[in-house]
């Protein structure tokens, strides 16, 4: 997938992704829905398998990879595009670190996304956690409500 797809997303309206007009001149509701998502679907590639893979990338990352041999965080334009995606947001700060010397440092912090997320998603895909709904009734009790309304239609029915 190339760096770039976002910035020429449909969403954005900076290539195609326009809906149809409708007969009356604005697009319908479901018709520019549905012309948005397919837009939008095809311009992603949004299939399953990269739905997956995104799931493997949010669950896998490692932070280590984010820091460079002196400890400090990477700047975004060296990290990878899986990489950039475990990223939840950027936050730049401009201050003064060591006080006295005048010197305006910035410093970056990275948020990254929640990992706990990602493993559920990919558990749930895996069949290995399974959403169970009990469904247990009590049968004798619904039986004995059941045969007290037949036996009142009965008697209703019978002159």
């Amino acid at each position: 997938m190339p760096d770039g797809r976002a910035l020429s997303s449909p969403l954005n309206g900076r290539k195609g992704g326009t809906p149809k007009i409708g007969p009356k001149g604005y697009p319908g509701p479901k018709r520019a829905t549905r012309a948005r998502l397919a837009a939008v679907q095809k311009h992603a590639e949004f299939t399953a398998e990269v739905v997956v893979e995104q799931m493997a990338r949010g669950a896998l990352y490692d932070p280590g990879d984010f820091v460079d041999e002196d400890g400090n965080y990477k700047p975004l334009h060296k990290l990878t595009e899986a990489q950039r995606q475990c990223i939840a947001s950027v936050e730049v700060v401009l201050k003064n670190v060591a006080a006295g010397d005048g010197i305006v440092d910035r410093v970056l912090r990275y948020k990254f996304v929640d990992r706990a997320k990602y493993v559920e998603m990919g558990a749930r895909h895996h069949a290995l956690l399974v959403d169970r709904v009990d469904a247990t009734l009590n049968v004798t009790a619904i039986g004995a409500r059941l045969d007290a309304a037949r036996l009142k239609a009965a008697k209703r029915s019978t002159p």
